[in-house]
């Protein structure tokens, strides 16, 4: 008795998962329960994504980056981005775009072809939500193409805001830092931690009051998956290599000018020496900044000593107001009172 009524029992478990399984493979419902993943993370269908891009135009183009090649959309009312990885592009869009060199590297590296696996990376990267981290909206994801949706954040990077204007106030760019560093602090702050190992000044976007949060959170594993050789700045394990570079961040805020690879405590003083930095509060600014670049990397601070350091000089900011100084990307040749 007991054989025969567990036979058909088992038969259904099998037949239920399988028809789980055919659920998260085909891609194509709309339903976020349907992959299990958390009920704010929308799974949109290809033919939605086309629809949003304008089937892909060129013209919605604003990046290319390590997972592919990035577009703006329109979703309803709401102006998105949307990450396309290289695997679902024809190859002749990449032949007409890219090097020939190129294109057998995308193909031969930096294909996913896990989808469960896939899902499951996509559904933690939900969870890390932050009011300084670039929230993940949804993602779409079938046998041929994986994309991932992002809120867009319209003053684009700091990098490239910096290139386009010279009206940030010193308190306005440690505003920045200050979002920035929290950021990355909630990152470190996970169970387990996480590091994003790929912070850059491009890779910390502004809204439209020029709020900023950092872009990418928890995509590591996806890039690591694909054997990509990520940036390790200089050394160090953990949340050192996040630190360092968030260290050559702050001089890139401050200066407008990209740094030198630095090797050794001496080529950093080497780097700064010229430039002038008479202001007062520019000096806890400059402390905390060597900090973070600091050889050996044991020595550099962790994210909340950071954060807590560019609260204080913030305030110190508040309290004494700016004087409508404004500081552009050829700053420190010049002394400011």
């Amino acid at each position: 008795m007991a054989i025969y009524i567990g036979t058909p029992i088992a038969t259904i478990a099998i037949l239920i998962a399988l028809f789980w399984i055919s659920r998260i493979l085909c891609g194509k419902n709309s339903n976020p329960s349907s992959t299990g993943t958390p009920p704010r993370l929308i799974e949109f269908s290809m033919e939605e994504l086309r629809q949003a891009t304008n089937n892909f135009d060129m013209a919605n183009t604003i990046g290319l980056g390590s997972y592919g090649v990035v577009y703006t959309g329109l979703i309803g009312d709401k102006i998105v981005v949307i990450k396309r990885e290289w695997c679902g592009l024809q190859p002749r869009f990449l032949a007409e775009v890219y090097t020939e060199n190129f294109v057998d590297f995308i193909g031969n590296n930096l294909c996913i072809c896990d989808i469960l696996w896939y899902v499951s990376q996509v559904s933690y990267m939900s969870k890390i939500q932050h009011r300084n981290l670039v929230n993940l909206l949804g993602y779409c994801c079938d046998d041929e193409n994986q994309l991932l949706v992002f809120e867009y954040m319209v003053n684009g990077s700091v990098r490239d805001y910096l290139d386009a204007s010279r009206d940030l106030t010193f308190k306005k760019r440690i505003s920045i830092a200050l979002d920035a560093a929290k950021g990355l602090l909630h990152l470190h702050n996970l169970d387990p931690p996480v590091q994003h190992k790929r912070f850059t000044t491009s890779k910390v976007l502004l809204d439209a009051d020029l709020n900023a949060k950092v872009s990418d959170p928890g995509m590591l594993g996806l890039l690591e998956a694909r054997d990509l050789r990520l940036v390790n700045p200089r050394g160090g394990l953990a949340e050192t290599i996040d630190v360092f570079s968030f260290g050559l961040f702050l001089l890139e805020l401050i200066t407008g000018e990209k740094p030198d690879v630095f090797e050794s405590n001496e080529e950093i003083v080497q780097w700064i020496l010229p430039r002038m930095f008479t202001r007062s509060s520019f000096k806890p600014y400059m402390k905390i900044t060597l900090e973070c670049l600091n050889y050996p990397a044991i020595d550099r601070p962790k994210m909340d000593v950071v954060v807590t350091e560019l609260e204080t000089i913030y305030q110190n900011e508040v309290f004494s107001e700016d004087r409508g100084v404004a500081l552009g990307s050829e700053l420190f040749n010049i002394t400011i009172e």
